[in-house]
């Protein structure tokens, strides 16, 4: 007979344990240094956007939080969505004829205002609602 395993707690403890959304008490409206992390196009809200995810870098209390900026992702963008006025702000400037209008050109840390979501429906979640200016990077 096999003896039986000691419980000391550390089968509980080695359990990954999902991470709560944050709060609005973690990330309160406001501005915050955020860095970008990644972009992903998708169908979301009925619509084909692009997802640009942001990384909370300071104040240190919410840090690592992530919080995402969406926008329509149109086939052809044009002065009129809000894609290219993103894009312009990153990238100082309007596409010259033949520039590709990549997500990269969101590189680096940004001060970003954070807003959040009011849905109809499910949870409300913290947004980038815009982007202030680029600190570094880039």
């Amino acid at each position: 007979m096999k003896p039986m395993p000691r419980n000391d707690g550390q089968a509980e403890r080695e359990c990954d344990w999902p991470i709560a959304p944050p709060s609005q008490s973690d990330l309160p409206d406001g501005e915050y240094l955020a860095a970008f992390r990644d972009a992903s196009p998708g169908q979301w809200f009925g619509q084909q956007k692009v997802r640009l995810c942001f990384e909370i870098i300071e104040p240190a209390a919410s840090a690592s939080i992530q919080v995402y900026l969406f926008s329509t992702m149109p086939k052809h963008p044009s002065h009129r969505h809000k894609f290219y006025d993103l894009w312009v702000r990153a990238n100082g400037g309007r596409p010259l004829r033949g520039d590709r209008m990549t997500c990269r050109v969101f590189r680096g840390y940004w001060n970003v205002r954070i807003a959040w979501s009011v849905p109809k429906k499910g949870h409300p979640m913290p947004l980038v609602a815009e982007l202030l200016e680029r600190v570094a990077g880039g």
